[in-house]
């Protein structure tokens, strides 16, 4: 790169989509999120790679635990040492409590409305080259679509009520390139340049699992649950950070026994993975009581959340702090990292009209070797072409 590409992230939680546009090539100067153990996740974590050299992710992020809200964007620049206009890129995707308030006209001026406001407000005061918006599919349809279209109206706009951002948006599965998860999820890309940033091309498909990758020349096949779980002992496991599974009664484990895989256990409604296809959306849980995750295809428990994280793709040494509800919360939160990745490469090579690396240059930064099939090693001795 000829030129440093520097990003602010909004909505951090995590750092599921900081780890992801800084394995693409983005360089994370601010981090902000109102959740203190979010931020003491993103913050232990830029600790550890600097201490220990594990990782080299964050470094050069500054963690704000703020509401965003009450956040105004003189202290943005300032936190991420960036000029107004001199942003490359912002990320972020707001909960979506009370986006049907924002559907309605008065929803711009009702406190209850304004995460989506608070997003727009960002955008037009920081003036990025380009904008990441990520939110669930169900955004589309609140109110008869009426949330999303006023939406749209509005974050393109400058504070003079000129159109200042080019806009594409898209209905993206997260399977479809390379995470071992099913996860529907909208994307809208902006950019100042008056350039539409087009649908990433899908890199794998669900369909080609288990069959020859010749009926699917320019597609992997995306990982599948016991190609992710492979190699973790059985918990609890002291060495290995958020390894830690629930206790359940003999009459859960009982329960849990009898499920056939990807079937619907109909008093707890959660789903016992199937090994041989790619996860159910990893969800978050409760405030109060803490999520329940997946059941474990080979073993009658719920999965650890270092499982959920490996499904969600985040590396084996990105810890996530809190007690046992917390990282639950953490990670079903989370924009998967390699998504991310795919999101912030697809920015780089339209919009900037830089190289962007591939899936397994992805993998390698990540250093999530253990999403390798043989597709992608048969790929990186130059035996298939991986779609781009």
């Amino acid at each position: 790169m000829s030129k440093k590409l520097y990003a602010i992230s909004i909505f951090s939680g995590a750092g599921g989509f900081d780890l992801g546009i800084e394995a693409a090539g983005f360089e994370t100067r601010l981090c902000t999120d109102i959740d203190y153990h979010s931020c003491r996740t993103l913050r232990s974590n830029r600790r550890l790679g600097k201490e220990t050299g594990k990782h080299s992710f964050l470094q050069n992020a500054v963690v704000l635990q703020r509401d965003i809200r009450k956040l105004n964007t003189k202290d943005i620049l300032r936190a991420a040492r960036l000029d107004r206009g001199k942003v490359s890129l912002v990320i972020g995707g707001p909960p979506c409590q009370s986006f049907s308030v924002f559907g309605r006209r008065k929803g711009m001026d009702d406190p209850r409305g304004t995460l989506l406001w608070d997003f727009i407000r960002v955008i037009r005061e920081v003036q990025p080259e380009v904008f990441i918006f990520e939110n669930v599919a169900g955004l589309l349809t609140i109110d008869d679509g009426k949330v999303f279209e006023r939406f749209m109206e509005e974050v393109g706009k400058n504070e003079f009520g000129t159109q200042d951002y080019t806009l594409t948006h898209y209905l993206l599965d997260t399977a479809n390139y390379g995470v071992p998860q099913f996860r529907s999820r909208l994307i809208v890309f902006g950019s100042r340049s008056g350039i539409k940033i087009s649908k990433p091309q899908p890199t794998h498909s669900p369909e080609a699992n288990g069959k020859s990758i010749s009926l699917y020349p320019e597609l992997l096949p995306t990982p599948v649950v016991a190609q992710v779980l492979r190699g973790l002992p059985e918990p609890p496991c002291p060495h290995i950070p958020n390894h830690v599974g629930r206790v359940h009664s003999q009459r859960i484990i009982d329960r849990y026994s009898r499920l056939a895989f990807g079937e619907r256990d109909s008093k707890t409604r959660i789903n016992k993975l199937h090994p041989y296809r790619p996860s159910y959306t990893i969800v978050v849980g409760s405030d109060k009581g803490g999520g329940k995750g997946h059941v474990h295809p080979f073993q009658p428990r719920e999965v650890t959340p270092r499982e959920s994280a490996r499904i969600q793709t985040f590396p084996d040494f990105w810890a996530f702090s809190g007690t046992s509800r917390h990282p639950i919360r953490q990670i079903g939160n989370s924009v998967p990292p390699v998504f991310g990745a795919v999101l912030g490469a697809q920015v780089l090579r339209e919009a900037f009209n830089y190289e962007a690396p591939d899936y397994r240059e992805i993998l390698e930064r990540l250093q999530l070797d253990y999403l390798l099939s043989d597709a992608e090693k048969d790929f990186s001795e130059g035996k298939i072409a991986l779609a781009r």
